[in-house]
């Protein structure tokens, strides 16, 4: 299937990707007029539905419907500009993230709303960059290869640094939309002690335990993260954790200072726009956004969907 590239200067052109379904992912480029993608497993059933009973913290209708809000990212990686023309996007997919239960008790809310918010767009008439449309996550050499062959397991996107959500602070004043908010109350009720330091949120044992019916690839436990200690805590900074995928003796050590507020819903489209139904999912998607080198992985769109 062919997918168009945007340049600044709305130029258009086309860029035939080929996906094949192949034992492991891998993605080759050739230069910046062609890129072949060969990453994608087949297509797994949605990974909601195979989800088993959640564990006792949540009520039994919460377990058998296997309804959850959901936030998603469409995905596009902008190459480097060239003495012709500007920067172009290439379109790679979408990411569904299933959000904790509102009725979960390691549920966050300020955390959750201020991300559901941003990806909504909800204050973006008061701020023009109270979103994630156009962020970009870090990218280097670093952040794609550890040294040994791997790429890497965590994905960072700090946003434009303005919050979807004001907070009331003890002098009745409510805070800016740039300036970060806590949530001491809620976070020390869902914090977990865990080699030495301590994470938050909605535990990794008990999603690792709900996607672990069907196994696989296509079952891999790839967290979202806010940090709720040191550089971004409180603000619009999130990332995407590939905990099950990464080296044994970090696991769950990535997720320290942070909290879990939701999982890659890796069996669900990953197409979006014309290619909706191309067959991607959204772990396809995550592992050709992290194995590329073309340029920075940048979010063209986002929202959420959420149940009544």
């Amino acid at each position: 299937f062919a997918i168009p590239l945007a340049n600044s200067m709305k130029n258009r052109s086309i860029l035939r990707i080929t996906f094949s379904a192949v034992a492991a992912a891998s993605i080759l480029h050739t230069s910046c007029d062609a890129l072949l993608l060969t990453s994608i497993s087949p297509r797994s059933k949605r990974v909601a539905s195979s989800i088993r009973s959640v564990q006792s913290s949540l009520t039994s209708e919460d377990a058998t419907s296997n309804q959850y809000d959901k936030i998603y990212f469409d995905i596009g990686v902008k190459t480097q500009p060239n003495n012709q023309r500007g920067s172009t996007i290439l379109n790679v997919g979408r990411l569904w993230f299933n959000l904790t239960p509102t009725n979960h008790p390691h549920y966050l809310p300020l955390h959750i709303s201020n991300l559901c918010n941003l990806a909504a767009s909800k204050t973006k008439a008061i701020d023009s960059k109270a979103t994630y449309v156009g962020c970009t996550f870090q990218f280097s050499p670093a952040t794609i290869d550890d040294g040994f062959g791997r790429y890497r397991w965590g994905h960072q996107c700090d946003g434009y640094g303005r919050n979807g959500i004001q907070v009331s602070l003890a002098s009745g004043q409510l805070t800016d939309w740039d300036e970060p908010f806590s949530d001491p109350e809620r976070v020390k009720d869902c914090v977990h002690a865990s080699f030495g330091g301590k994470y938050y949120g909605w535990r990794y044992d008990e999603i690792s335990d709900l996607l672990s019916t069907e196994g696989g690839d296509d079952t891999a436990a790839i967290l979202l993260t806010v940090p709720i200690h040191g550089p971004g805590a409180g603000t619009s900074k999130f990332s995407i954790v590939r905990v099950s995928e990464s080296p044994r003796e970090w696991g769950e050590r990535l997720l320290l200072n942070s909290a879990v507020v939701g999982f890659l819903d890796c069996g669900d489209n990953g197409g979006f726009g014309d290619d909706t139904n191309d067959g991607r999912s959204s772990l396809d998607v995550l592992r050709a956004m992290a194995q590329q080198k073309i340029g920075v992985p940048t979010i063209v769109g986002c929202g959420t969907e959420m149940n009544e």
